[in-house]
């Protein structure tokens, strides 16, 4: 990815052929994992990045102020980027109406409504990119019309920070095991958001105290902003650490040290999970609910699907005890996760995506 001013893409010379233009807010620690570690790699782009500040209050505000007025940016800057670039990658489906020329439509996290159908069946977007399987047939059943191409999530094993997990696994006690879990926010029923099943872990720490009754020798890590309320309830207890939120590379190096990775979200969240394609690429044995978010875990035998919070203790237990079926579980983990490699999925795009429907 080159990086562009918006100067360049409203006023700048005619991109040779094989450029792709790209338009999208931006910041650092990217709220989206998937555009931080796949974009960059992507040699064809022409990316004008609106950076918005890297501290939380000032970043906030920057971001609500430009939600009303990014479609008048769509629509004054797209028109004289579509007279200078042959091809649009685009991260926003509400982009599409305003380029006049091919498309590409990375559809991350999807919305199943008409307006969306309307905009994927424009006749400028030549194909859209899904996670899972699943999202792309739900958009033929609403009605759209247009090629698809499955990138899954990934992991980049070569953005982990060495010395960080030297430095957790020195933080580890002799014989303990450790479970893990990842997330942006930590955060518990009366909190704000705290209803949504991506951020909050009542659940998770519910399970949690019948696990370690059963394994004392158990810690559980917590990377991820913890609320007031989260951290006021595991204070003071020893088989509980907050690790607070850390920086992506540090985020990834410390879940390498994870005996266990725990997917205990209570719903089915539609879409392909992000943290198991991540714990995966690390060669983390996973339990989970059995959802089709989670299928790639009984695709590439990489965990343990369960029914009930009953079978989750029970799984979560006998991994704990059991080395050796933790070796077998992390290996295959570590064969699938070949594939989940942010340079192998960023080659596929180029190759599947970029140069079959924006060809030059």
């Amino acid at each position: 990815m080159r990086e562009i001013s918006l100067t360049r893409l409203l006023r700048g010379p005619v991109a040779t052929p094989d450029r792709v233009a790209l338009l999208s807010i931006w910041f650092k620690d990217h709220n989206n994992p998937r555009y931080a570690e796949l974009l960059p790699r992507l040699e064809r782009l022409d990316a004008a990045l609106l950076r918005l500040s890297d501290r939380r209050i000032p970043r906030g505000i920057q971001f609500r102020a430009l939600r009303w007025p990014r479609p008048l940016l769509y629509r004054l800057a797209l028109p004289p980027a579509a007279r200078r670039y042959r091809g649009l990658l685009t991260l926003d489906p509400e982009q599409i109406p305003a380029f006049d020329g091919p498309i590409v439509a990375d559809v991350d996290d999807p919305v199943f409504s008409a307006r969306a159908v309307a905009q994927l069946n424009d006749p400028n977007v030549k194909a859209y990119v899904v996670t899972a399987e699943r999202a792309a047939r739900r958009y033929e059943e609403l009605g759209v019309q247009k090629p698809y191409v499955i990138i899954p999530q990934g992991v980049s094993v070569s953005t982990l920070a060495q010395g960080t997990r030297e430095e957790q696994a020195a933080r580890r006690r002799p014989d303990e095991v450790i479970v893990g879990w990842m997330s942006a926010h930590l955060l518990t029923r009366d909190d704000r958001d705290g209803a949504n099943t991506l951020y909050n872990i009542d659940h998770l720490l519910e399970l949690w105290e019948r696990v370690h009754a059963q394994v004392p020798n158990a810690r559980l890590w917590l990377i991820g902003g913890a609320s007031a309320r989260i951290a006021q309830r595991v204070a003071g207890r020893d088989d509980i650490v907050l690790f607070g939120r850390l920086p992506r590379e540090r985020a990834l190096a410390t879940a390498a040290s994870f005996d266990v990775s725990v997917y205990a979200r209570e719903r089915d969240q539609g879409i392909r999970a992000a943290k198991i394609g991540e714990m995966i690429g690390l060669g983390v044995p996973t339990v989970s609910y059995d959802y089709e978010v989670t299928s790639d875990l009984r695709e590439t035998g990489a965990g343990v699907l369960v029914r009930t919070a009953e079978d989750f203790v029970q799984a979560l237990v006998s991994l704990l005890t059991d080395e050796p079926k933790r070796a077998v579980l992390a290996a295959a983990a570590r064969r699938a996760g070949r594939e989940l490699d942010w340079d192998v999925l960023a080659a596929r795009f180029q190759r599947d995506v970029l140069d079959r429907y924006l060809p030059y």
